[in-house]
């Protein structure tokens, strides 16, 4: 098979669940991570033919692409600003509007000449916490999530990276037991009801994991009310918490924060136009 045909091949295949454009996207990125083929030789070499074992990878790609199973998830790993990381179905795959999160906090802090210790709850892959400490090497940075098999994931996207952080094993329920005193809490915490399950795709509902997407219906803000009060008492005066939050629940929110008492708000919106980021700022 040509390199061009196995293009179109891809083309017609995906064509029910993605356009023209998202298939070549799919294709560039299989090329270069799995066959180790530079994306421009479609065009300088579109009769490049394809050795067996490049066929066979990209046949196994395409029915996993078929299941709508994330292009991130079939490669395990994903770009993230300045990083590249490895992610599995354990974890969620990092978006464009947490990288603009992490924008604004490095925004905030870029005439640090002094070490400030930070926290992100509910690190995931390590997306937050690594790119922070790689693009701001005063933040002394310490990544909590639940469960050991994805912190064994942040350690090794964290050594492939060259990068050192702090991993700890705890629930964002029992923040009580975090004896830690810090300047800067971070977290993209689950924040989606059930009743919104119709509106999400099927890659994302299907394959990526449940707990890091869904809240309890009745108490949609579980996550940010245990968060503020570990806040209470660990974050420094002065301090900022950073949040990714859902649109859909700006007002209680903000009803939930001023309850606190504690904190001016600052607000900004993603890159689709909609109030997705909180910053705080301890009085």
């Amino acid at each position: 098979m040509k390199l061009i045909e196995a293009r179109n091949q891809f083309r017609t295949s995906l064509k029910g669940l993605h356009t023209v454009a998202e298939c070549d996207y799919y294709f560039k990125m299989i090329l270069s991570s799995l066959l180790d083929i530079d994306p421009i030789s479609i065009a300088l070499e579109p009769n490049l033919n394809l050795q067996s074992s490049q066929q066979s990878k990209l046949k196994s790609v395409l029915e996993d692409l078929l299941t709508e199973k994330p292009l991130q998830y079939i490669l395990g790993e994903v770009p993230f600003r300045k990083l590249n990381l490895k992610v599995n179905s354990s974890v969620l795959i990092p978006r464009p509007e947490t990288e603009e999160l992490v924008g604004w906090i490095l925004e905030d802090y870029t005439k640090l000449n002094h070490k400030v210790e930070l926290i992100d709850l509910g690190t995931g892959s390590g997306c937050i916490a690594l790119s922070l400490k790689k693009e701001q090497s005063f933040f002394s940075v310490y990544a909590l999530d639940i469960d050991q098999p994805i912190l064994d994931l942040v350690q090794q996207n964290a050594e492939e990276n060259k990068l050192e952080i702090n991993c700890i094993k705890g629930d964002i329920n029992d923040l009580h037991k975090l004896k830690l005193k810090v300047e800067v809490i971070v977290s993209n915490p689950p924040y989606i009801t059930p009743q919104e399950k119709e509106e999400i795709k099927n890659n994302v509902l299907n394959f990526e994991p449940y707990q890091a997407l869904f809240v309890p219906q009745d108490n949609p803000l579980l996550y940010y009310q245990k968060i503020l009060e570990y806040a209470e008492e660990s974050l420094q005066s002065k301090g900022r918490i950073y949040f990714e939050i859902n649109p859909l629940f700006e007002s209680e929110m903000e009803a939930l924060i001023f309850s606190f008492d504690y904190y001016t708000i600052t607000k900004r919106l993603d890159i689709f136009g909609k109030i997705r980021m909180l910053r705080l700022e301890k009085k």
